[in-house]
C-alpha cells in the first residue's frame, strides 16, 4: 500500500506505525489493484462499518488527532484475501487538546476581570474628583460668597443705625437689602451643607430637616411631632441632588405653614416603603382648596423640584382641615 498526506508520499517507522502532523489533513490510501476484483475496507475509529468499492483506493479528510487502525480486503478467486492493515497516528491540533478550552476560559475571565477591575478603579476616581470638587466648591461659596453677603448684611445693619429716621425711603431699600442679603445667606448655608460629602448620610439629612423644624416652629408656639422610623445606618441612598431637594421642599412646607397655615400641631413622619424613602408632613391649620389657583410658586417649587430628582410629590388639602404633604423618594 501506499499513502499520500497533501501529495506528499509517506512511509511507515520501524513499528509500522504512519506518523502525521496536525495538518496532514488529506489522507490517500491506494493498493495493488487486479482485474475484475471488489475492495472493502474500514477505517477505524472513523467508518461505523465495512465500506465496498470497486476501485483500489480510500480517501479521509479532517482526520482529528488520535490513533487510527486501516485495514482493507480483496475479494478474489472468490474469496476475501487476508487483510492489509496500517495503523495511523495524527497529532492533535491545539485547539484538540485538553488544555485549550480550559486555557481559554481562564483568559477570557482574566480579561473580564482586569476589565471589570480597571472600570471600578476608574469610577472610583472619578468619585473621589467628584469628591474633591464638592469640597472645593463648598469651602468657596463658604468663604468668599458667603463672607460677602455677611459683610454686606451688616454694613447695610450700621448704614440703618446711622441714618435712623432721617431718610425713611433709603431705610426701607437698606432693609431689603438687608434681608435680601440674611436669606441669600441661609441659602448658601443649605446649598454648602448639601454638597459636603460629609453630609452624605440618610441619617444626616434626617438630623438637619430636624433641627431646622425645631428652629422654625418653636418661636411660632407649633408643636412639632417628630416620627422617624428610619433604621440609623438605613442602607437606602439618595444621591446628592435628591438630599438636596427634599430638604428644599421640606423647608418650603415649613415655611408655608409658618406664614399661612395658622396651625398650632405639625407632625412629620419618615419611613422605607417598598425600598422607598417617604416623607409626610402634615398640620392642622386652616387648609386650602386645592383645586384652586394661588399666587407665588411655593406649590410649582414642590412639583419642580420632586421632578428634577424623579421623586413624587403628593398634597393634600381641605379647607378647615389642614395640610399634608408627602414625598416619595426611589
Amino acid at each position: 500500500m501506499s499513502v499520500l498526506s497533501r501529495g506528499q508520499a509517506k512511509q511507515p517507522d520501524t513499528s509500522g506505525t504512519i506518523r502525521l502532523a496536525a495538518l496532514d489533513n488529506d489522507l490517500l490510501i491506494q493498493w495493488t489493484a487486479c482485474a475484475g476484483c471488489t475492495y472493502r475496507y474500514q477505517m477505524q475509529g472513523i467508518d461505523s462499518d465495512t465500506v465496498g468499492y470497486d476501485f483500489p483506493v480510500a480517501r479521509y479528510t479532517n482526520l482529528e488527532g488520535g490513533t487510527y487502525q486501516f485495514w482493507v480486503q480483496t475479494f478474489q478467486n472468490n474469496r476475501w484475501q487476508p487483510p492489509l492493515k496500517l495503523r495511523f497516528e495524527v497529532e492533535q491540533t491545539l485547539t484538540e487538546t485538553l488544555w485549550f478550552w480550559p486555557s481559554v476560559a481562564f483568559y477570557g475571565l482574566l480579561l473580564i476581570g482586569a476589565g471589570i477591575y480597571f472600570f471600578l478603579l476608574y469610577n472610583f476616581r472619578q468619585k473621589l474628583k467628584m469628591h474633591h470638587l464638592r469640597n472645593r466648591i463648598a469651602a468657596d461659596l463658604h468663604d468668599e460668597v458667603g463672607a460677602t453677603l455677611s459683610s454686606i448684611a451688616i454694613s447695610t445693619k450700621l448704614v440703618e443705625k446711622k441714618i435712623g429716621q432721617q431718610a425713611p425711603e433709603t431705610l426701607e431699600i437698606l432693609h431689603r437689602i438687608k434681608t435680601d442679603s440674611q436669606d441669600t445667606i441661609q441659602s448658601i448655608r443649605d446649598t454648602v451643607w448639601a454638597l459636603n460629602p460629609d453630609n452624605d448620610s440618610l441619617d444626616q439629612l434626617l438630623e438637619k430637616i430636624r433641627s431646622m423644624a425645631f428652629q422654625l416652629l418653636t418661636p411660632q408656639d407649633i408643636a412639632l411631632e417628630f416620627d422617624n422610623q428610619i433604621p440609623p445606618n438605613a442602607p437606602l441612598k439618595l444621591s446628592m441632588e435628591q438630599r438636596r431637594n427634599i430638604y428644599l421642599i421640606f423647608k418650603e412646607a415649613l415655611n408655608n405653614i409658618v406664614k399661612y397655615a395658622e396651625a398650632s400641631k405639625v407632625r412629620v413622619e419618615f419611613k422605607i416603603q417598598s425600598v422607598e424613602f417617604w416623607m409626610s408632613i402634615a398640620d392642622n391649620g386652616k387648609g386650602f382648596d386645592t383645586s384652586q389657583r394661588y399666587e407665588g410658586n411655593g406649590l410649582k417649587n414642590y412639583q419642580k423640584r420632586a421632578q428634577e430628582s424623579f421623586m413624587e410629590v403628593i398634597l393634600t388639602s381641605k379647607v378647615g382641615e389642614g395640610t399634608r404633604l408627602e414625598l416619595k423618594a426611589p
